[in-house]
């Protein structure tokens, strides 16, 4: 009978211990989703701002389920921010509060000159709008009475346990920036007209400015500058993570990144973490096209799009399928929301492994492949 207890007890200790790791693995997870989905607002955040000449949206109406933006808002306008009404709920399902202009004291300090800064109010959720309308119970916590009453908002180091009395309980997350005015007072470059022919980045086209001095597949360089003729002026060409390389010797048809070793496909090719950025030095495009020469039977890329250096959003592609030798095109790119955009950073996803073979920057409201 003892052993049988000895047994029953070590299960029973097996057992609570699998549930807290389990709970404690949630709570990451959640803690991630947040952030994420916080970043996610910030960029559209930075979007806005340079769109619409350095100005920021009002809040939402924590009790109303549009998302527009109004005077006195206190949540995330998601529907003025052009983002899914999903991505404006923290991983526990209660809106993210947010305000503009706004004050921020982290850990007893004041942070210089916040635009804008947003509030999960943790797993708690206590101050925080829900989506049916109804705010939750004030917390008795008085910093995280500041964060949901509008006050200076409070940054304070986490407190939380099933024996932390709700008084000094803090389990809020937050999130700010500061926004540049120089970004939208810049002059406004051109738009691009139409659709141009596509930019095929053999040898030849990079050398079109200046020669470039290759050891073999190796540019020995991280940026080139090359003419994209009437219609997109130049465009500079910049790698993260090695130099730029060709696809072959003595006139590549494509372009990857290598560190070392540059005499071989697997070596040349851009490879995650790697990147390749395509700027256009003096327009502004609102739709592009990527070709690649995959290395393997799929292959999977991001596009980040960037205007005056600042992110304005990342289209994720499927797993595609890709025939060895043949461009795989990724047509009629976008940011989202739609916006006019300078640059493109290009990262393959996962094990992928390509060349870029072709670049092609357009217009809105035509066909960009």
């Amino acid at each position: 009978m003892l052993a049988l207890v000895v047994s029953l007890l070590a299960m029973a200790a097996a057992t609570l211990a699998i549930r807290l790791a389990g709970q404690v693995k949630e709570k990451t997870v959640q803690q991630q989703l947040t952030q994420q989905r916080m970043a996610r607002i910030g960029q559209a955040l930075q979007a806005y701002w340079l769109v619409h000449g350095c100005t920021l949206p009002g809040g939402a109406v924590g009790a109303s389920s549009t998302g527009d933006a109004v005077a006195g808002g206190t949540t995330v306008p998601w529907r003025t921010l052009g983002i899914a009404s999903q991505d404006a709920l923290d991983a526990w399902g209660r809106k993210i509060s947010y305000r503009s202009p706004v004050s921020v004291t982290q850990f007893g300090t004041p942070v210089p000159t916040p635009t804008w800064a947003l509030v999960s109010h943790g797993p708690t959720g206590l101050g925080a709008w829900i989506q049916g309308g109804q705010q939750m119970p004030p917390p008795p916590n008085v910093d995280e009475l500041a964060n949901a009453s509008g006050s200076a908002l409070q940054l304070k180091p986490e407190v939380v346990g099933t024996d932390v009395p709700l008084a000094t309980l803090f389990d809020d997350a937050l999130l700010w920036g500061t926004l540049d005015t120089a970004d939208c007072t810049a002059a406004a470059a051109p738009p691009v007209v139409g659709a141009p022919t596509a930019l095929n980045l053999t040898t030849s086209l990079l050398n079109s400015i200046a020669p470039v001095s290759y050891s073999g597949r190796d540019s020995n360089t991280t940026s080139i500058t090359i003419d994209g003729g009437a219609a997109l002026g130049n465009i500079t060409i910049t790698s993260s993570g090695g130099n730029i390389s060709r696809n072959s010797v003595p006139s590549g048809t494509a372009i990857g990144v290598c560190t070392t070793g540059c005499g071989n496909n697997n070596n040349s090719s851009l490879s995650f973490p790697e990147t390749l950025s395509f700027k256009l030095d003096s327009k502004t495009a609102e739709k592009f096209a990527l070709g690649v020469l995959s290395l393997d039977p799929t292959v999977q890329v991001a596009v980040t799009f960037r205007r005056n250096g600042s992110d304005i959003g990342t289209y994720f592609s499927p797993v595609v399928p890709a025939v060895g030798g043949v461009v795989t095109v990724f047509a009629d790119l976008a940011p989202s929301p739609a916006q006019p955009f300078d640059e493109v950073v290009v990262q393959p996803q996962g094990t992928s492994r390509f060349f870029v073979a072709s670049i092609r920057f357009c217009a809105a409201g035509v066909a960009c492949n």
